[in-house]
This record gives C-alpha cells, structure tokens and sequence, in this order.
C-alpha cells in the first residue's frame, strides 16, 4: 500500500494557529487554511493570499468557494507555499429581518445588494421600504433609512463603509 506524498505549507497572519503544516499533497489551500483553524475573528475570507516562489499571488476568497466549491481546484498546494490571511478591512454587521444574521466582509466596490445576498436575503416580513443603516461618523451614530424597493426598482447602490 502506497501513502500519499506530503509537503509543507507554511500558514500566517489572522489565523487561529500560525505556523508550518505537513499536509497531504492532494489538499488544497482551504484545506490547509481548516488545519490552522481557519482566519481567527479579525482575518479576511475575502483576500486570503497563496504564495508560491516565482509566481504571481493568488487571491482566495471564500465567499466565491461557498457559491462554487469548483473554485477550490484552482487552490492546489506546492512545496513551501505560504498561505496569508491578512486583516478583514471592510466589516459590515447585518441584523434584523434577514436570513443569515451575521458579521460580512465586503470588498471595496460591494454595497448593500451583496451584503443582502450573502446574508441570504431578506425575510418575507421585511419591511423593505425602511432598512435602517447605522454609521459611526465623527465619534456619533448617524442612521439613514432606505427605501430598499425603490432603490432595487431603480437599480441604485448603496454604499457601505467598515464600522
């Protein structure tokens, strides 16, 4: 009986234990990253980067790989590759009448559509004429009510900053 080839991979930044994994060789990065524990409360999901000697990064997001677990194939590991989990730098916390209740990284161009997307969408009791967003501004809360319908009707986009 033959044992699978292993190598190592070398894990840092916002993970929960940092540090260098012997790892079956048909793993890929997410993979490795569960072995670590995976990005500790304050690491991103979104811009996780697999470096290899004499390549260009590659970025690994999971909320790509969580719509499509294919992605993962493209995440194959190679001798001392290293895996760097940066800090999380836009958070946004969504509440209320929506699915998935939780803490969202977005990326820099994402707004509230995608933020109501990952959080599974809107309840059917949701009020979508009064979503209220809560921004800290200038040491002050400052609350913005939306319209949600008109605003999906019109197409339009809102913004949304980290907290």
């Amino acid at each position: 009986m033959a044992t699978a080839r292993t190598l190592n991979v070398n894990i840092v930044g916002e993970v929960f234990n940092n540090g260098t994994y012997n790892i079956s060789a048909v793993n890929t990065a997410f993979n490795a990253l569960i072995a670590a524990g995976g990005p500790n409360n304050i690491g991103s999901v979104r811009k996780i980067q697999l470096l290899r000697a004499g390549k260009k990064p590659k970025t690994i997001d999971v909320y790509q790989y969580l719509q499509n677990p294919v992605v993962s194939q493209e995440f194959f590991l190679a001798e001392n590759d290293f895996i760097n989990v940066p800090v999380a730098e836009k958070l946004v916390v969504v509440k209320g009448a929506i699915n998935r209740p939780f803490q969202y990284e977005l990326l820099e161009q994402e707004g509230m559509a995608e933020l109501i997307k990952y959080a599974g969408g809107l309840k059917a009791n949701a009020l979508r004429s009064t979503i209220q967003v809560k921004r800290i501004e200038s040491d002050s809360v400052r609350v913005i009510d939306l319209n949600w319908s008109e605003m999906e009707k019109n197409n339009q986009k809102f913004v949304l900053i980290k907290w």
